[in-house]
């Protein structure tokens, strides 16, 4: 979402918080499939979604029970305000029982899984099922904090402003995730403590026809890791929450 946008919402309402609303809005990538219109696979070592993974050998493939999600090339987000505590190169791949379908408890942190490579010699690993495989573009907006916003307006003027950042599809990474339920940066916090107390939106994915997969009853699926984690490159203290309608 363009911000001009909300600022232009803000002077039409007769918002009486408009900085505070302002301020409500994060910056974040969003990732956009492209549909696929060839039957090529998406090169080794680019960022995507479904299909197998690209790893340094069969080995670090972490269990034919994990669906492969989606893998980044982080040399992608170099120059994105938003996610620069990230690494700038690199390929991090995402991992997830789609059986099991964990919603994120302390006792099922064996049913997801993120690996971070910095080896530049990779290999694409054929193991499990696949989901549809799609090319992802990446584009830097804002996106909204719904709890916050939603306690600073009136609901009419709230139900107004929904409509500007109803936008489909929300895959995404850092910013304030779309929570379907209540706030995941919350709900990560009472679930796995204080380390999360500064937690970042690794990975956002949302139930998706393009791919053929479905979080529970149409839900989203988040990555979360402390960002001081992050910068150390602890991907291994990555969580997950999943929320559904």
């Amino acid at each position: 979402m363009e911000l001009q946008a909300v600022k232009q919402f803000i002077k039409t309402h007769g918002i009486k918080d408009g900085n505070e609303v302002l301020a409500a809005f994060m910056k974040r990538i969003n990732l956009k499939l492209v549909p696929r219109t060839a039957r090529e696979e998406v090169a080794i070592g680019h960022s995507k979604f479904g299909g197998y993974p690209d790893l340094p050998s069969v080995s670090d493939h972490p269990g034919e029970n994990l669906t492969f999600l989606a893998q980044f090339r982080l040399s992608d987000f170099v120059g994105f305000e938003s996610v620069e505590e990230l690494p700038k190169q690199g390929l991090l791949s995402f991992f997830y029982d789609m059986e099991e379908q964990p919603w994120g408890d302390t006792d099922e942190r064996h049913l997801w899984r993120v690996l971070y490579t910095e080896t530049t010699t990779l290999e694409r690993v054929r193991i499990g099922e696949a989901l549809n495989e799609r090319a992802v573009v990446f584009e830097e907006s804002y996106a909204p904090n719904v709890d916050t916003l939603f306690n600073l307006m009136t609901e009419d003027e709230y139900i107004a402003l929904e409509e500007l950042f109803d936008e489909g599809e929300v895959h995404a990474i850092g910013g304030h995730p779309d929570e379907v339920q209540n706030d995941v940066f919350e709900e990560v916090e009472d679930t796995y403590g204080d380390r999360f107390s500064d937690p970042f939106l690794l990975f956002q994915m949302d139930s998706s026809e393009e791919l053929d997969i479905m979080f529970g009853d149409a839900g989203i699926l988040y990555f979360l890791i402390p960002t001081e984690a992050l910068r150390a490159k602890r991907f291994e203290e990555t969580e997950i929450i999943m929320q559904c309608h």
